[in-house]
């Protein structure tokens, strides 16, 4: 009975991280349409995209250590409801002024949640059970980036972007209330909670092996999905498919992210975690460079579906080597270190994304990302070797 209510809480941690995370998308496409259709201005546009994911970043530090001296249901309960009342209040919003502001407020809102869910994960599953609920709040988290951006463009052509911020903020209550109805722990005892300060997170993955050698691999591998990201609607437009296959290509790597979420313990249980670690990455980052060569829109849609399946099979095996490897009493400061190096190496890709992009072309663009992604899979099995593969 202990195994199913466990199961049944991770399952309500997933749905709750899938409708929240759904939400901010929707806001984020109905924000950025907002600021564009009111300025007219891309610098206006960079300004909002700093504010909503390098805000997040900044204040990562802040928000692990949250996760770690207080409760942490009460830390994700109370990130929820303060995300729906900074979304609400966008709703209210006019000048591009008062919507930067509220973005930045808003990220600061959502940053506690992610830290303290992944570091609740280990004290609500069992230990076989863990990549299987990594992988399913994964899923979660991908579902939501699937259906968010499609749900927040129809609300913002259709009524306007006031109802996308309220169904967001509505988002919100609704996974704060799914996090009160679970049952199980989301912390051991922990004595002297807190213990070590802000950079107690990174100071730990600087003096693990395997955490430091996850940090190093995949900061660079980010560098590259930061300049694949920049060179995706180019292709796109390469490909004589413009807007509509700029949205196909997203849909084809979430839908392919979705699926290797849900594969992930199988595959990590048959394999290894460091196998199917390294091996997705790897996978992966070859996805990405014949996503470059591709001849027409549908290859291009299939080899993006197949890198967002290879590379979530890699997160999950990521995630659950990083939550066996760090005590309770630090694990969301660990993780808010980690989301705050993956943050600063997506930003350095995106920065150089539009000089590469101008330098090379769209599908070298990607060839590049993928040879960057692939170099970070090597480092990362010659920094773990000798290392045994555990199985979940």
């Amino acid at each position: 009975m202990l195994h199913v209510t466990r199961k049944t809480d991770i399952r309500r941690l997933a749905a709750a991280r899938a409708i929240s995370f759904a939400g901010a998308e929707a806001a984020y496409i109905a924000i950025v349409s907002t600021v564009y259709d009111r300025t007219g201005s891309g610098a206006w546009v960079a300004a909002v995209l700093a504010a909503w994911i390098g805000v997040g970043g900044l204040v990562a530090p802040l928000a692990g250590a949250l996760g770690d001296r207080f409760d942490r249901r009460r830390v994700m309960i109370a990130s929820d409801l303060a995300g729906a009342v900074a979304f609400a209040a966008l709703a209210f919003a006019h000048s591009p002024q008062a919507l930067l502001v509220l973005a930045a407020v808003a990220a600061v809102c959502e940053a506690p949640f992610f830290p303290a869910a992944s570091a609740a994960i280990p004290n609500l599953a069992t230990d076989d059970d863990l990549p299987w609920a990594n992988g399913l709040i994964t899923a979660g988290r991908t579902f939501g980036g699937l259906v968010g951006p499609v749900a927040g463009g129809l609300l913002y052509g259709t009524v306007g972007p006031g109802v996308a911020f309220a169904v967001n903020a509505a988002s919100f209550v609704l996974s704060a209330a799914l996090i009160v109805s679970v049952r199980g722990p989301f912390s051991t005892p922990r004595p002297g909670a807190g213990r070590g300060g802000l950079t107690a997170g990174f100071r730990f993955v600087a003096r693990t092996p395997l955490l430091r050698a996850l940090a190093i691999a995949w900061a660079i591998f980010l560098v590259g999905i930061g300049l694949m990201l920049v060179a995706e609607l180019p292709l796109a437009r390469v490909l004589d498919a413009g807007s509509l296959g700029y949205g196909i290509l997203v849909a084809g790597w979430a839908a392919g992210g979705l699926a290797g979420s849900l594969l992930a313990r199988r595959i990590i249980v048959s394999r290894g975690e460091l196998p199917a670690l390294v091996a997705g990455a790897g996978g992966a980052a070859v996805a990405f460079g014949l996503t470059g060569v591709a001849p027409v829109l549908a290859t291009a849609c299939a080899t993006m579906a197949l890198a967002g399946l290879l590379n979530s099979i890699s997160a999950v095996a990521e995630e659950t080597l990083v939550q066996r490897a760090t005590p309770d009493d630090v694990r969301s400061r660990v993780m808010a270190a980690q989301e705050a190096i993956w943050i600063g190496s997506l930003g350095l890709g995106l920065g150089g994304g539009g000089f590469l992009l101008e330098a090379v072309g769209a599908r070298s663009a990607y060839v590049v990302a993928g040879g960057i992604g692939l170099a970070a899979a090597v480092l990362l099995a010659w920094l773990l070797r000798g290392r045994r593969a555990t199985a979940a």
